[in-house]
């Protein structure tokens, strides 16, 4: 090659380095993606202690249509945003609803799936009037901030990892309803779950029949991190226009 072709070269590759480090960076060494397998039928542990769900078999689809390797780590929902503001992982998929408020902090990819607040509530009461009694919610979510606008009911509070509690504590008579996002709620009140007949959607927040709010979850990068970014994109996108975003659905949320 001559010296001016050669220079060339070098420099387009310094170029497409700079604006796009991530897709060099994860060609060697795999993307840590950190989750929180608590929340199911999105992410949660099977009978071996192996994390699945419909995030985690998006995220390996992704991860094989994009050309990166990727590692998988199960953090606190309490710690998950503050360990990728500190490095300890690349990027966070946990069905985290993209919010102004989280964007001012991070950057998010596309949309992977739309979500709606809904209460579950015992199915021999699905039609009784819930105000004033205690419903769970769960803590720093979006749900939780939306109860707090909605008067007429008392909250009890549950982390993320206590989710499996909250819908045992409901099935006991301990709660009137559980307030969560629809991927969750839809798995407890299936005809197929583990509670069986147990539980209903109630109609609005907090029985009210009021709107519930829609939410869609991102990726979750730091701030300014743009190759990492665009190689998520870039699997997804993929997913998306292969269909393979739908049969995933069909494999988790059918019923």
């Amino acid at each position: 090659m001559k010296v001016p072709q050669m220079l060339a070269a070098c420099a387009f590759a310094f170029i497409v380095l700079c604006v796009f480090p991530g897709s060099f960076a994860f060609a060697a060494k795999p993307m840590v993606v950190a989750v929180n397998a608590n929340w199911p039928p999105m992410q949660m542990k099977d009978s071996r202690g192996n994390i699945v769900g419909y995030e985690i078999d998006l995220l390996k689809t992704m991860a094989a249509e994009a050309g990166f390797k990727v590692r998988i780590v199960n953090v606190p929902w309490s710690k998950i945003f503050k360990g990728l503001d500190t490095g300890r992982y690349d990027a966070v998929m946990a069905s985290v609803s993209i919010t102004d408020s989280r964007k001012e902090k991070f950057d998010f990819s596309e949309p992977y799936f739309t979500a709606e607040q809904l209460l579950v509530v015992p199915r021999a009461q699905a039609g009784s009037p819930i105000q004033g009694k205690d419903i769970a919610v769960f803590k720093l979510t979006t749900g939780a901030d939306a109860i707090r606008k909605t008067l007429g009911c008392r909250m009890t509070y549950y982390t993320v990892e206590q989710s499996g509690q909250a819908f045992r504590d409901l099935a006991r008579g301990d709660l009137a309803g559980v307030y969560c996002d629809s991927p969750v709620a839809l798995s407890y009140a299936s005809s197929k779950g583990r509670y069986t007949d147990k539980f209903a959607i109630a109609s609005g927040i907090c029985g009210t029949g009021s709107q519930s709010p829609r939410e869609e979850y991102g990726v979750v990068v730091k701030k300014g991190d743009a190759g990492t970014l665009a190689l998520i994109n870039k699997g997804l996108q993929a997913v998306k226009a292969k269909g393979i975003e739908g049969q995933l659905k069909d494999r988790w949320m059918k019923e």
